[in-house]
Parts: structure tokens; C-alpha cells; sequence
């Protein structure tokens, strides 16, 4: 993978060496396109290596039974169309990726909830295979390439792309077709910065304000030290000027900045766009998601009536996270009667309790940085993409793909699986332009 310098020009060059890219590369080469990639990082795939706790949730299973896989699947996207990926899945879905994978020398086992890891559970082994199929495929990589600057031409060479080294010399590659697979804004100590929206925008191309998704939310509650560090199964929903615009289920994680857990990742994108928006947003926790309001104050009234003679706080031992009984009796506003019985519950107090156990909301302040986040909400816009090419509709040979598009996935292999179907599909398109 060291630079030739007397081959600066190739029939296509791909920009960033992440998931996308690598993808497209090897598919491109094995369509017999003289294929390079640039890359500004000192090696190939380093936000991949820090993916699903450094052991790469490569995709997630749980929709491969589903009879339309691709249909089932595009429920898991989000972007400002929301059919856009239909083509691209339906292309390369979860099946092709895991016989890529294994064609490439690389078996996959599935964890939890379905998803997918290399059976090493090291996302170093995917970076290890990859670089063994573009050794066998010699393919070039131009490390340490920071592409600063891209224009087009009429004529050919119809791409001119200048990057700047880690010495700071200008270095110029030439292209007939080029593939914008630059991320976007998470995964910045792995160089993913952002700058190739500002390459499609030179190109003519508008941007969707990138937000961060699949992120921790902060929100503003004065008893969330107390609440620190409690783990509870519930629901919670994501309202937006007081209308439900999104719900999921699952281990919700208390912490002294606000909430996470697998169900606040899923609903942070929504959180995210709304703030942006400057609308109100809460975050609504149903701590009894088995039960109807209905059913939640039947069974209080019996647990209160059957043991009259316990203490309030005792009255949630059972049911309820024990730390989190006392911030309960703070908000009924009776933590400093620790002696009250049950039969002298007022019926005010009674109500603070209902609401809490199905309604118990957090207003949303906002959200982790794109530091913290493992996805971009946002990005190209795709309505200048044909759909199941990728190419843009402005500049006729220029392709996109992963995360630099308006398009992202849900929490769990979701966005990995989108780079891999995305890369895939441009390459192909690309193939089937040049060879008819």
C-alpha cells in the first residue's frame, strides 16, 4: 500500500478508506476498475476499529426472516426521504454482507438481539481482512492524503483531487470517476471531521444540517444525582412540542448529565432535530410499560389497601428499583415523613405516584457531542442522488456512499450495514455504466 508516484492517475479514486470505501474499492477491483483510495489517516479503517466496543457490530439479523428482508430493513433508516434506501437494500442486504464476509475469509456470529460480530469478536480482524483482499486485489492506498480540494473538468481526466501530506507538500491525483465516502461528523479522533460535505458543496451539492445521533441525552431534573447509575426496564417516548413523535423499549440507564441506555440511542436523532429546531422536547419514561393507567392504579390501590399497616416506601419493594423509591417520595413531596403509612396516603400524593410510574418526564436540555455520538443524522442532501445508483444528479460520475449522505441507521449494525450496502451499490452502478 505504499504510493507509486508515477501513477497519480486512476479510472476511479475513492475518498476515505472507512467502511463505505473499502467496500466499493474491493467491489470496483473485482469488477476489473482500476480502482486507488485516498485517505487522510496513517492507516485504513481506523473508525472501524473503535466500533461496538472495539468488536465491530458488522449488521444486525433480527430482519433477515422477514419475507421483504429489504422492506423490513428500511424501517431501521432515517433521512429526509424516507424510501431513499429502499434500492440500495434490496441491492445488498444483510444475506450478501454475510457472504461477503465469509468469501473475504472473515465468519460472523450473532449475539444478542442479532447482531453481528467476526466470530474473534476483534474489530481488528475486520481491518486484518480487508487489508489482505486489497494486497490481493493491488489495489493502491494513499495514506496520510488529506484531500483539501476537488474540481471537474469537461475533459479528462474529469476529476482533479489535491490533498496535502503530513509535511504539508500538495500532492494532485487525477480521476475519471470519483467516490465521496468521506463519513460524517462522528468518529473524529479518527479523522471523519466532516470535510467532505464541504467537497460536495464546492460541487454544487446542499447540505442537511448534520445533528448527532445514537447519543446520550442530557436533561434537566433536580434529583439526577440520586437517580445515578440506576438501571430500569421501561418505555420511553420522545415528544416534540408536546406530540409523541417516537417510542422504543428496552434497558433505560440513568446518569448525572441526563439518560442513555438502548432506547434513549434509538430516540436521540428525533431529540436531536427538534432541539435544532428550537421546540420543546421531553423524554417521557413509562417505568410499568406492561400496564395500562388503568391497571397501574388498580394494582397500587390493591398493594396499598392489602398492606395498609407498611410504610410507604415499603410499598414499592418489589416492583420498583429500590434507589429509585426515594426520589419517588421526594417528588410526592413526603421524603421527610418516612414514617407514612399506606391508609394515609392523600389522594393527591396518590396521583403524583400514577403519573410518575407511566408518565415520568425529563425535559431534554440537549445532547452529547458528535464525540460521544455513533452516528450523523444529516448530511448530503439525497434528493440530489439517484437512489439506487448513488450518483449525484449534479456531477455525472460522482458517487456517494456511508455516512456522508442524509441517510443513518439505528442502534445496532445498522450504520455499518448501510456503508456496506451503500458501497456495494455504487460500484456496481459505476461497473454497469462503464461496461454497459
Amino acid at each position: 500500500m505504499n504510493e507509486d508516484q508515477t501513477s497519480m492517475h486512476h479510472k476511479l479514486l475513492i475518498i476515505g478508506a472507512g467502511a463505505s470505501g473499502l467496500m466499493a474499492a474491493v467491489t470496483a477491483r473485482d469488477l476489473g476498475i482500476d480502482t486507488a483510495i485516498l485517505d487522510g489517516n496513517d492507516r485504513i479503517g481506523k473508525k472501524i476499529s473503535m466500533t461496538g466496543d472495539g468488536r465491530c457490530n458488522i449488521t444486525n439479523e433480527s430482519t433477515a426472516t422477514e419475507t421483504d428482508e429489504a422492506a423490513a430493513l428500511l424501517r431501521k433508516y432515517h433521512g429526509g426521504q424516507s424510501d431513499f434506501p429502499l434500492p440500495v437494500l434490496r441491492q445488498f442486504g444483510i444475506r450478501q454482507t454475510i457472504d461477503f464476509f465469509h468469501v473475504l475469509g472473515l465468519p460472523l456470529t450473532r449475539l444478542k438481539e442479532g447482531f453481528m460480530y467476526p466470530m474473534s469478536l476483534q474489530a481488528a480482524s475486520v481491518l486484518d481482512i480487508f487489508e489482505l483482499a486489497l494486497e490481493d486485489r493491488s489495489i493502491p492506498v494513499y495514506l496520510n492524503r488529506k484531500v483539501v480540494d476537488v474540481t471537474v473538468s469537461k475533459e479528462h481526466p474529469r476529476f482533479t483531487i489535491t490533498c496535502r501530506t503530513e509535511t504539508e507538500e500538495q500532492v494532485v491525483y487525477t480521476s475519471e470517476y470519483l467516490f465521496l465516502c468521506t463519513g460524517g461528523l462522528t468518529g473524529q479522533n479518527a479523522g471523519t471531521d466532516g470535510s467532505g460535505y464541504e467537497l460536495a458543496r464546492r460541487l454544487g451539492h446542499t447540505l442537511v444540517e448534520p445533528v448527532p445521533a445514537i447519543v446520550q441525552l442530557k436533561v434537566q431534573y433536580p434529583h439526577l444525582k440520586a437517580l445515578s447509575g440506576i438501571k430500569i426496564q421501561g418505555q420511553a417516548h420522545i415528544l416534540a412540542n408536546g406530540e409523541v413523535v417516537r417510542s422504543e423499549s428496552g434497558e433505560i440507564h440513568f446518569a448525572e448529565y441526563g439518560l442513555s441506555g438502548p432506547p434513549i440511542l434509538q430516540l436521540s436523532r428525533k431529540a436531536a432535530f427538534h432541539l435544532a429546531r428550537g421546540d420543546s422536547v421531553t423524554v417521557s419514561v413509562d417505568l410499568m410499560p406492561g400496564r395500562t393507567e388503568e391497571e397501574v392504579v388498580e394494582f397500587l390501590e390493591m398493594n396499598w389497601g392489602t398492606f395498609e399497616h407498611r410504610k410507604v416506601a415499603e410499598s414499592f419493594t418489589g416492583f420498583i428499583h429500590k434507589k429509585l423509591i426515594p426520589v419517588l417520595l421526594k417528588e410526592a413531596d413526603i421524603d421527610q415523613q418516612p414514617d407514612l403509612l399506606c391508609q394515609d396516603l392523600s389522594w393527591r400524593t396518590k396521583g403524583v405516584f400514577y403519573k410518575i410510574l407511566k408518565r415520568w418526564d425529563f425535559k431534554v436540555t440537549g445532547t452529547h457531542s458528535f464525540e460521544n455520538a455513533q452516528a450523523t443524522a444529516g448530511g448530503i442532501d439525497t434528493r440530489e442522488l439517484v437512489a439506487d445508483t448513488l450518483e449525484s444528479k449534479l456531477v455525472p460520475g460522482l458517487y456517494m456512499a456511508g455516512e456522508v449522505m442524509d441517510v443513518d441507521g439505528d442502534f445496532g449494525g445498522y450504520n455499518l450495514q448501510w456503508a456496506w450496502s451503500s458501497g456495494y451499490a455504487a460500484a456496481m452502478a459505476l461497473g454497469k455504466h462503464i461496461f454497459k
